[in-house]
């Protein structure tokens, strides 16, 4: 069975380029690299990355808030690569692309599937993930963690990545699902909506000193904090969340949880009820009404 083994990096389109890219850069301490010479696509790398967590491009006129472009994980042969582009098909996804040279910088070759929502989902073959500290003017976030998914259709997305190796570590009855690819607790949850497409993604800022300090440098600075502090139950790790200048929810969060089993073993999904409303701490209270819509 083929098993993808990192979330690499995702891409969204964003109404006011500039605007955005100055905010990752300045406010949420990621650094630019360079890209494949499109002046409409920004290239921008956490501590530790490919050549890049995150990449922005300029929305079509008229768009209003930042959609998902892609999300791409790794694979670690080009036979995996070919091999997880024939699961995904067979998984109820449709070929974007076929297998061949890269098409944007960081890798060696790469795929495209779109998920039964549409998501268009990058494989990855040859991606050399390296550690580069740069000076952040207030937290530089040391990897792109997760990236959360809203759906209409939950356990059908569930299955899809499945087929690719991901396996639940949680459910709740709010109605979210998390997946790993590897120790970290999820790469991907996805999250019961009417609407598809991105929910928010999160950056890993290792410790709770780095987070609260991110909180009151950026509270102060105008980017208000729209939920959190607190600590999740599935997971267990500390979050604030924030809103871009495109409107994507954004996640700093420290000490996610560690599968310390291996991959092929057993893990019994933990079901978080009602009773749990998103903070263990009981402080961050409920997430905010327009979260999932």
């Amino acid at each position: 069975m083929v098993h993808v083994q990192t979330l690499n990096n995702i891409a969204l389109s964003v109404p006011d380029l500039d605007r955005t890219e100055d905010f990752y850069l300045d406010r949420w301490g990621l650094k630019a690299v360079n890209g494949d010479g499109d002046s409409g696509r920004r290239y921008l790398r956490t501590m530790t990355s490919a050549h890049h967590g995150l990449s922005l491009e300029q929305s079509q006129a008229g768009a209003e808030r930042g959609e998902l472009v892609h999300i791409s994980f790794d694979v670690a042969s080009r036979a995996d690569l070919d091999a997880a582009v024939e699961t995904a098909v067979a998984a109820g996804g449709r070929l974007e692309r076929e297998p061949g040279a890269a098409v944007a910088p960081g890798h060696q070759a790469s795929a495209a599937v779109r998920d039964p929502d549409g998501n268009v989902v990058q494989l990855l073959y040859g991606a050399a993930f390296t550690e580069e500290n740069h000076r952040a003017r207030i937290v530089a976030p040391r990897k792109l963690g997760h990236v959360v998914l809203n759906t209409p259709r939950r356990a059908t997305l569930e299955r899809f990545y499945a087929a690719l190796g991901l396996r639940v570590s949680d459910r709740t009855a709010r109605g979210m699902s998390f997946l790993r690819c590897n120790r970290d607790h999820h790469s991907l949850a996805v999250t019961d909506s009417e609407r598809t497409g991105v929910q928010h993604i999160a950056f890993d800022v290792v410790d709770m000193d780095n987070v609260m300090t991110a909180l009151g440098s950026l509270t102060r600075e105008g980017t208000a904090c729209v939920w959190g502090p607190g600590r999740h139950g599935p997971g267990h790790n500390i979050f604030t969340y924030y809103a871009d200048p495109a409107g994507v929810f954004i996640e700093y969060y420290a000490e996610l949880e560690q599968v310390e089993e291996e991959m092929d073993g057993p893990l019994e999904a933990k079901f978080w009820g009602e009773e749990w409303k998103g903070d263990t701490w009981g402080y961050a209270g409920p997430p905010p009404p327009n979260f999932t819509k």
